[in-house]
């Protein structure tokens, strides 16, 4: 964990102070320390979490929240539906960190199916990626960490889950596999730009500014425009439980549909708390 320490806040001044001028007055802190701050408390909590957890009963949920009267009866609501979840590491990649996982995850479980299309899913993002200006000496190192992982589930390198979660939680592996689906989620973008460029107005002047400082960049927290690049490409469906503020006892469900020919039971489950995302399991 680290040890460094936040920045500090400037001084406060007292009435025996000189006055100071207005060029050079304390108004706070500046937008750089605070942002130095938040990404210390940030990273010091990461820090203390696995990048993907085992799977965790949901009624932990109903004890970390035992004071939050507008989540809790949502987490009962849900845990009618869902028996389990995933925490994945709150280092700003969670939603890429648990939909990777669920996207390998179904391949160990269902490899006829999964197995096959997943490989032509990758070729197809290789494409993509070179054909939208991303060097091969860039990608080809993060693209061959996704190919072995889908070789070791081929071979029964991975045999289980308890593989797979080793994997995952190997920083250079799991941190190279985020970097490869930012990258897919970048181009789809990219090569979509008329169809979102007015969902980007509040960030970036056009998609490629976008795509290198929301999308690409590591801790990066993701909005629904990237969780819908990812769903396109991949063609995959995504449902996303949202736990908020609101007067509802139910948590607001958002589906991100990527694939009209996969069913209900293999879709990807998300649960959304104000800034996270974690990997849910419905009850079979």
């Amino acid at each position: 964990m680290s040890t460094s320490t936040p920045p500090s806040a400037p001084a406060a001044t007292t009435n025996k102070a000189a006055p100071a001028s207005a060029d050079t007055a304390s108004t706070g802190p500046t937008d750089e320390q605070i942002l130095a701050y938040e990404t210390h408390v940030k990273d010091t909590d990461a820090l203390a979490h696995e990048l993907v957890s085992i799977p965790l009963p949901l009624s932990d949920l109903l004890q970390e929240y035992a004071s939050n009267a507008a989540f809790l009866p949502k987490i009962h609501n849900l845990a009618a539906q869902y028996a389990l979840f995933r925490r994945c590491r709150g280092d700003g990649n969670c939603f890429y960190r648990a939909v990777v996982y669920a996207w390998f995850e179904r391949v160990l479980l269902r490899p006829a199916r999964y197995l096959k299309r997943a490989r032509q899913q990758l070729d197809d993002a290789k494409h993509l990626l070179l054909a939208n200006g991303f060097q091969l000496l860039v990608i080809e190192d993060f693209l061959d960490v996704a190919v072995d992982t889908l070789d070791a589930l081929a071979t029964g390198a991975i045999a289980d889950q308890d593989a797979l979660l080793s994997r995952f939680q190997a920083d250079h592996i799991s941190n190279a596999l985020v970097v490869l689906f930012r990258f897919i989620a970048s181009a789809y973008l990219q090569v979509h730009a008329d169809d979102y460029a007015p969902f980007i107005l509040d960030y970036a002047d056009d998609m490629t500014t976008f795509c290198n400082q929301h999308v690409e960049a590591m801790g990066r927290e993701s909005d629904e425009i990237q969780i819908i690049a990812l769903t396109k490409q991949l063609q995959v469906n995504v449902a996303v439980a949202y736990l908020d503020a609101s007067k509802s006892d139910r948590a607001t469900v958002h589906k991100f549909e990527g694939n009209e020919t996969d069913p209900a039971d293999e879709w990807i489950h998300l649960l959304y708390r104000p800034g996270h995302y974690d990997l849910i399991y419905p009850r079979s």
